[in-house]
């Protein structure tokens, strides 16, 4: 029976045996078990036939182990005694008494601040070994050459754990073994992505990164249905997210073990209804809005974002006032509105939420200008944040990972709802129903002639609510010279619904594919009793009182007799009349 002493202490040893071994088909021929511990003593072979090599008798030659000391002799131990005699003579391996010096490892086994080793390696490519396997998703590592020795976590995976009591997950052990089997005791490259401890944590010394070499493991772990995407660190890969989550929708379609029981979400939407494109006609508020499509409106939600909120605790009041009063929403607002408003979009539906709590069914989509990205775009600005999902929560946006990395850009940078001074203030007086203050402003607005406004909102074929820049000012304005048919009026406040007057409907719809939240210029002639003010309006220079009468939408006023454009509206009836 030969027994061999192999030197645990000397991690050469442990790295040669490894290498020679690790990952190949060996046999065995068990001599000897010893009877208190059980343990068998075997011959190694590596190869087959006659090509296979006892790997007992190159370890003894190359002096990376010894014999050893069990008082017997016979023909084999003679042997090995006679070769561990050769390679103390040729002072090769353990024998080396001059390269002992060197042999010896200054092993780092606790890392005394993460953050200041990651700052130090991260982005660069880092050879190392795996010494264990915790669980699928957690490695540990010898780093190579600092020998520093960390706990390494796959970035943007978890893969099912073992618990402290002895029990474990559904598949823990199996997520475990194919790791092994790919990776333990292999000399692999990484890239550090992160850690997922504070700095100077002692208690905490995780790391969070990837294995690039041999291959991506997270990626394999993810299509065989062995791990699960975790949000909070998909935001640190180095790699494409939509990858991992391509792996984690493949495994998923075909069930495959944490997936097996995978029933996916229901979309109400038909197939050919979930990619579509029309033009912007409405921004409702800083993450809704209405896409005409034909002849239809489409009311959407943009997928997984959230406009700015008030405080905790406070009060915005109605929309047409949490607007201005709501930090930053007013800008959420006019960043959409001045780049879409007008401009046709692509949309694609990436999940339908149901009616529920007094809310009606929200459409969600993601809304593209072009190659551009619109969520991405407003949530970078800080405009918008990133809405938070359920871990397992398929129902979200299908770039949800670029938007996490928008979001962390904006935080970074500090802009908008992520700035952390005062935010801007925006005191608006609102003008309508006072006509005490409106006779105040009309003398000024009078003498300006032309001057800029923004559409909010249309009542009707003529009564239109704008926004006043140059004076910060909320007004309602009548166009002049013109008598248009009234729209249809729901019930409010107790009030009856009313009918629309004959071609009321089709006054405003005109009205608002026009000037909807467009800028416009407007001519200011009087106010009213109730505080209104009476004008003409201007968008691209067309007179919306000419166009409303060219359509037939509009019938010309007498009071248009005393004004600068009876002209153009005589003419204007004149050809509606004739056509």
């Amino acid at each position: 029976v030969l027994l061999l002493r192999l030197l645990h202490k000397q991690w050469y040893q442990r790295r040669v045996r490894g290498n020679l071994l690790v990952g190949k088909e060996v046999s065995f021929i068990v001599e000897h078990t010893i009877p208190i511990s059980g343990r068998e003593c075997a011959l190694v072979y590596i190869g087959t036939g006659e090509n296979s090599v006892c790997v007992n008798e190159l370890m003894v030659k190359d002096g990376w182990a010894i014999t050893r000391n069990n008082n017997k002799q016979n023909e084999e131990v003679a042997k090995y005694t006679m070769w561990m005699v050769e390679a103390q003579t040729s002072g090769i391996g353990v024998h080396n008494e001059e390269g002992k010096a060197n042999a010896i490892r200054n092993v780092n086994w606790v890392i005394e601040d993460p953050r200041m080793l990651f700052d130090e390696l991260k982005g660069k490519p880092l050879k190392a070994v795996v010494e264990s396997v915790r669980d699928g998703g957690t490695l540990r590592l010898m780093l190579i050459p600092s020998m520093n020795y960390i706990t390494l976590m796959l970035t943007g995976i978890r893969c099912p754990s073992f618990k402290p009591d002895g029990g474990s997950e559904d598949h823990a052990d199996e997520a475990r073994y194919a790791v092994e089997t790919r990776l333990l005791n292999k000399d692999i490259e990484i890239l550090l992505e992160g850690t997922s401890g504070g700095m100077g944590n002692a208690k905490n010394q995780n790391f969070v990164g990837t294995v690039v070499k041999p291959g991506n493991i997270s990626l394999f772990l993810l299509k065989e249905g062995l791990a699960k995407c975790v949000d909070w660190s998909m935001k640190l890969l180095t790699a494409d997210p939509e990858s991992y989550r391509a792996a984690t929708k493949q495994a998923k379609t075909d069930r495959k073990r944490l997936w097996k029981n995978f029933e996916g979400p229901v979309c109400t939407v038909p197939k050919d209804q979930r990619e579509f494109s029309g033009r912007v006609t409405e921004i409702v508020n800083g993450e809704v809005l209405v896409i005409k499509v034909g002849n239809v409106y489409k009311r959407v939600t943009m997928s997984s974002i959230r406009q700015p909120r008030p405080a905790e605790g406070t009060d915005a009041g109605p929309p047409s006032r949490a607007l201005y009063e709501v930090p930053y929403l007013f800008e959420a607002r006019e960043f959409l509105r001045k780049r879409l408003v007008g401009k046709k979009v692509n949309a694609t539906v990436d999940y339908v939420r149901p009616a529920a709590n007094g809310y009606p069914e929200r459409v969600c989509a993601s809304i593209f200008l072009g190659n551009q990205n619109i969520q991405e775009a407003i949530v970078s600005k800080g405009l918008a944040t990133v809405a938070w999902h359920k871990q397992d929560d398929d129902e979200r946006a299908a770039n949800y990972d670029a938007l996490l990395l928008a979001q962390e850009k904006a935080k970074k940078n500090k802009v908008g709802v992520h700035y952390g001074g005062e935010p801007p203030i925006h005191k608006v007086a609102d003008l309508a129903g006072n006509a005490a203050k409106s006779k105040q402003f009309l003398p000024f607005l009078q003498r300006i002639g032309r001057l800029h406004a923004n559409v909010e909102f249309v009542a009707s074929g003529s009564r239109i609510r704008v926004y006043i820049p140059r004076d910060t000012c909320l007004a309602t304005f009548l166009l002049s010279g013109i008598s248009c048919p009234r729209a249809a009026r729901p019930s409010i406040k107790g009030q009856p619904a009313t009918p629309a007057e004959p071609f009321g409907d089709e006054a405003l719809e005109f009205v608002k594919d026009q000037i909807m939240q467009r800028e416009v210029e407007i001519e200011v002639e009087s106010c009213d009793k109730a505080g209104n003010f009476i004008g003409y309006l201007f968008v691209e220079d067309k007179n919306m009182s000419v166009e409303l009468v060219k359509e037939g939408l509009a019938k010309m006023h007498f009071t248009a007799e005393r004004g600068k454009y009876f002209d153009h509206l005589s003419r204007a009836e004149a050809d509606a009349k004739a056509a």
